[in-house]
């Protein structure tokens, strides 16, 4: 069949008007999300919120300049759509009005209300009848005399639609007073497309689009997720990082890992043989050898590196950790640049580490994430020190000499908060050589608001049961909140109060028995039905940016929840993460595991990690005792036994074993309580319910 048979848009408004659907279609959904974004922050995000909070470096970095503007892609992408919207609509407004397919409206040709009785479309008519009769009207310089004849036609022919019964049935049926018109249906393609003179130019843009440019795309987002994992990390580095991992590997050599990989690789500068910043690069090496010398002799930079793309990234690592002073823009900004990729990285060291179960090489992970969000020393022997570090105004060498010259200053935040004022003002050397009055206070500011997280408590339960069998599905519950200096400046020994855990250690088992409402918000927890629940968010208390000054992004706080084997050294409850934590309201968290197959007492570590902040760690002692399930048969048969009567014969021989029996008294005063209950049954169910709502169980 040909072209000739089918019908074009030869006016060009349906094809526009498909284009500005589909457009429509994609910018829509693109521009809320922006918007939403943007509105989300501005403004403070929970009772804790640092956003904006960065060193002078990186405020100029993220500064948006003339010749930096920082425009995303998916803003110009709307720009331009938003654009290409309004011009659609031009265009397709221009279409309707000069469209030989536009409604046929009498009123409007005769240019009175839709509304006008007929009186008045009488004497209109007769106006513009005078007014546009041939025989009367003076021809303009630009009007021809058909052209008069066709208006005073169409006058006509609106008012007899209007007044005249059959034109006017004709219009009410067909809506045309000439009764049904043609109809005809196209395709809403304009008619350039099908033209000869064009055919080679669309069948090219045809092949353009999906003979090279479609499968372009796909190869490039298909190799390129092979090339990566699924934390977003290189392949090869990957593969170094199961290759070298050990259980007991230091945090230099972790260092050391995240240098060579793949991600820090610069064939320019392995091109050159040197950075273009040498001679600054060469200074900030010899001072970072010089200030690891005070960390011992595992923390010392080699003489020779592999290559230079390893050593710029090396040395910049501990810049960054050393907070040393670095006078070239382009390397300061590069430094700051390696230590978020770097903070990245360990996420993929982590899920090697994991699914080893290696604890101790997985909480000091979790603690060299903390100490790159920070920007401090990962070494553990100045972890006191480096915890101090987070406060502004407070230096590697100031926070040094806090912990060697005070007992409380080796508590790292806790002790500092509570000095004596004036022993912190000497130490920090506060007007003098130190820091002036102006600075100090915004350190005890910080330092009175810091989130130190407290472990209220951890326990483990199955649901409907009093017991932990083998093997069952066990609930691991913890509660947790943030507890500012300025609020509470008890002092926690890992996190928790030592009440709390002379508790955990004294109690004979964690476990503790289920409940029925603990049940019900189980399942629904596992089914995915928590929105409607008064319990589902109780407990949460949003938390807005963390404080990081020298982090290049924005970093909302979490902390890891896991349980580990202290005597075997592993992971037994895999670590996941909780946030919106805050200092008026008990957290309650639950995470699932499988209880061991084996019955007995094991004992484990209820943990909690910061992945933002020193000093914001908890850890209690656990017990798990696990039963057989015979026991927990043996409960039910004694369940399903009831006691014997007492002037039955079985009842006056469990009398003489000294076992309990029925008495009449007891089963005539049961019945009466039967019926006395009945009618409050429902009220107490529903006080019931009332009360269990209230309670902290938040299952995420």
């Amino acid at each position: 069949m040909s072209s000739n048979n089918y019908k074009y848009d030869e006016e060009g408004g349906q094809f526009l008007t498909f284009v500005l659907t589909f457009l429509l279609l994609v910018l829509v959904p693109l521009t809320y999300s922006l918007l939403a974004s943007r509105t989300s922050k501005a403004g403070k995000q929970g009772w804790w919120d640092a956003r904006g909070q960065k060193i002078d470096a990186i405020r100029r970095f993220r500064r948006r300049t003339l010749t930096n503007p920082k425009i995303s892609k998916r803003f110009i992408f709307i720009t331009i759509g938003w654009a290409a919207v309004a011009y659609l609509v031009q265009r397709i407004a221009n279409a309707s009005s000069n469209s030989s397919h536009a409604v046929y409206d009498p009123f409007n040709i005769l240019g009175i209300a839709t509304g006008a009785t007929e009186k008045e479309i009488k004497k209109h008519y007769k106006k513009l009848s005078i007014k546009f009769h041939p025989d009367k009207l003076v021809l303009g310089p630009n009007q021809t005399k058909e052209e008069a004849d066709e208006h005073f036609i169409s006058i006509t022919k609106a008012y007899k639609a209007l007044t005249d019964e059959t034109i006017r049935k004709n219009f009410e049926l067909y809506g045309h007073p000439d009764g049904r018109q043609e109809m005809s249906m196209g395709i809403a393609l304009p008619t350039w497309v099908v033209e000869a003179q064009n055919n080679v130019w669309v069948l090219g843009a045809y092949g353009l689009v999906f003979g090279l440019l479609l499968p372009y795309l796909v190869a490039r987002w298909w190799y390129g997720s092979r090339a990566r994992t699924k934390d977003g990390i290189i392949n090869h580095t990957a593969q170094n990082f199961f290759q070298h991992l050990r259980e007991d590997t230091p945090p230099a050599r972790v260092l050391a890992l995240i240098a060579i990989s793949e991600e820090f690789v610069d064939p320019k500068l392995e091109k050159r043989g040197k950075d273009v910043n040498e001679a600054e690069l060469a200074r900030v090496e010899k001072q970072v050898r010089s200030e690891l010398e005070a960390f011992g002799s595992r923390w010392g930079l080699i003489e020779e590196f592999r290559t230079q793309s390893i050593r710029k990234t090396l040395v910049l690592l501990y810049a960054y950790l050393l907070r040393v002073p670095i006078n070239n823009s382009t390397l300061d900004k590069q430094r700051y640049v390696v230590g978020a990729q770097a903070e990245r990285l360990l996420n993929g060291m982590l899920a090697i580490t994991l699914a080893h179960s290696w604890s101790d090489l997985t909480l000091l992970l979790m603690d060299m994430h903390q100490c790159f969000v920070q920007a401090v020393p990962p070494a553990t022997d100045f972890r006191a020190a480096a915890e101090l570090m987070q406060l502004p105004n407070v230096s590697w060498s100031a926070a040094r000499t806090l912990v060697k010259k005070s007992k409380l200053g080796e508590q790292g935040l806790q002790g500092f908060w509570k000095m004596e004022d004036a022993q912190r003002r000497k130490l920090l050397g506060v007007g003098k050589e130190g820091i002036s009055e102006a600075q100090y206070d915004e350190t005890l500011k910080v330092a009175g608001e810091w989130p130190r997280v407290e472990l209220v408590d951890a326990f483990f339960k199955v649901n409907g049961e009093k017991l932990v069998t083998a093997g069952a599905i066990v609930q691991y519950v913890v509660k947790l909140r943030t507890v500012p200096f300025k609020k509470d400046p008890t002092t926690l020994r890992e996190g928790a109060r030592s009440s709390v855990e002379q508790a955990h250690r004294d109690e004979d088992s964690s476990v503790r028995p289920s409940n029925e409402d603990d049940d019900e918000v189980s399942l629904d927890h596992l089914i995915g039905r928590t929105e409607g629940k008064s319990g589902s968010r109780e407990g949460k208390q949003a938390v807005g940016v963390a404080r990081a000054p020298h982090f290049l992004e924005e970093r909302k706080p979490h902390w890891w929840v896991l349980i580990t084997d202290n005597k075997q050294s592993r992971v037994i409850v895999q670590p996941t993460k909780v946030t919106d934590v805050g200092p008026d309201k008990i957290r309650t968290y639950s995470v699932q595991f499988q209880a061991p197959p084996q019955p007995g007492l094991y004992t484990f570590d209820a943990v909690l990690k910061s992945d933002c902040f020193l000093g914001s760690d908890a850890k209690l002692p656990v017990k798990l005792q696990v039963e057989d399930p015979s026991v927990l048969e043996d409960d039910i048969r004694e369940d399903e036994i009831s006691d014997p009567d007492e002037d039955t014969l079985a009842g006056q021989m469990a009398i003489m074993r000294g076992e309990k029996v029925k008495s009449k008294s007891y089963d005539e005063d049961e019945e009466e309580e039967e019926e006395g209950e009945s009618g409050t049954e429902e009220e107490g169910a529903q006080g019931k319910s009332e009360e269990e709502d209230e309670s902290e169980s938040d299952w995420d």
